[in-house]
């Protein structure tokens, strides 16, 4: 979402001094902060060497450059980035030819084994959030700039399941069907563009049949954003607010739904992606801050699930359990894939990862996806940096249709 890409900006789309300004600029002294957050952030490291090879500092570009590929990241050599000008003394360096040709040796992954599912035949949707009804085979996805959800039939044909504002929806996120209620969820939040409203947020409430607006529920306040939706047992929902850092409950209350805190506010630094276990046993979500979480659902209780310390975990934008492990979309830590996280028979720690999908030339910054069968249906190509921080299209973007990939995850 665009809320996302602006704070993924601030590590990733960097817009800094030219070379001798100062030896820590700006830029420099905003990255070193957000690492006191999240210090093992691997897109921080790369935006950090980019910032230090822009100041001169070709020394602690190095350094930065050398934690990230000692890490695993996969990522663009400064010869392929926007930012090679920046490297061209660094190049020169001792070492660094090696420590390039190492980073493109053990590192870097092309897998592409996904299949196009289907396109949608408009460029500027923006989409964000996608949802799948079993029962009728239909997809639903989500408009951030359109404020609309589109219907794309077994056929393929797609049309309008809500118009642009309908029922006052905002951009859509995060969307989740819950086929035993025959309902549609779908997180929304006010931008830029809504001027007064900016940072107010709700979940929606549909029905799949007839798209009838069943109601919504606000969340207090702001700012917030309702990002991303689990399910439950019996219809609960679980959703991340990422905006306020919460983590929410929706329980069935007799024909109604009752809000409640599960996390509040300071555990989570933007919280995103969210997946659940058969039987409710462990809540996973991820943030800004830990990469990933295990939840205790009984007392809301947080801790970072373990892992390898060459497996990365942050950047993580759709997140779902499958068979003993989670399958994550990681946008802004390094090269745009979709990896397989393998957890250990408790479900409390990562034991291994497996790249899925990396490097397809039609990944677009892919942000989330719903398992169908034994694929994940993804967003391939949101396009989400053709929308500038006000919310409008950028001038002179060049737009495709948007792509749903089919990732075979059995």
């Amino acid at each position: 979402m665009k809320t996302h890409r602006i704070l993924c900006a601030v590590a990733l789309a960097l817009s800094l001094p030219a070379a001798g300004q100062p030896a820590k600029s700006p830029e420099i002294q905003r990255l070193e902060e957000m690492l006191q957050t999240a210090p093992d952030h691997g897109g921080l490291w790369l935006a950090m060497a980019t910032a230090q090879a822009k100041a001169g500092n070709k020394v602690e570009a190095f350094r930065w450059l050398e934690k990230a590929v000692d890490l695993g990241l996969d990522f663009d050599l400064p010869d392929e980035s926007p930012d090679k000008a920046a490297f061209a003394e660094l190049r020169e360096m001792p070492g660094v030819k090696e420590l390039l040709a190492r980073a493109a040796a053990s590192n870097r992954r092309v897998v592409n084994r996904g299949r196009v599912a289907f396109r949608i035949p408009e460029k500027d949707l923006i989409p964000e959030g996608i949802a799948h009804d079993p029962e009728t085979g239909a997809f639903y996805v989500g408009s951030l700039y359109k404020r609309k959800i589109v219907r794309i039939d077994k056929a393929g044909k797609a049309s309008d399941f809500t118009a642009s504002g309908q029922d006052g929806i905002w951009d859509v996120l995060g969307l989740k069907v819950d086929p035993a209620r025959r309902t549609l969820w779908a997180c929304s939040g006010a931008g830029p563009s809504s001027g007064e409203l900016d940072g107010t947020s709700s979940l929606f409430r549909y029905d799949l049949a007839t798209g009838k607006y069943l109601g919504r529920y606000d969340l207090p306040g702001r700012p917030h954003l309702c990002n991303d939706i689990a399910l439950g047992r019996e219809g609960e929902l679980f959703f991340t607010d990422s905006k306020g850092g919460i983590l929410y409950r929706l329980r069935p209350q007799d024909a109604e739904y009752r809000m409640e805190t599960l996390v509040g506010p300071g555990t989570f630094i933007y919280p995103n992606g969210i997946a659940i276990s058969p039987g409710l046993s462990k809540l996973f979500v991820a943030d800004f801050k830990k990469g990933l979480s295990i939840v205790n659902l009984a007392t809301g209780q947080v801790r970072p699930l373990p892992h390898p310390e060459r497996v990365h975990i942050a950047g993580i934008d759709g997140l779902y359990f499958h068979r003993g492990s989670l399958i994550a979309v990681q946008n802004s830590a390094g090269t745009d894939r979709v990896v397989r996280f393998r957890l250990n028979a408790a479900l409390d720690a990562i034991e291994s990862e497996e790249v899925l999908e990396s490097r397809n030339p039609l990944f677009d910054i892919p942000t989330t996806g719903v398992l169908v069968g034994g694929a994940l249906a993804v967003i391939a190509n949101s396009q989400l940096d053709s929308v500038d921080g006000h919310g409008h299209l950028k001038s002179g973007v060049d737009l495709t249709e948007p792509v749903i990939l089919e990732i075979p995850v059995d």
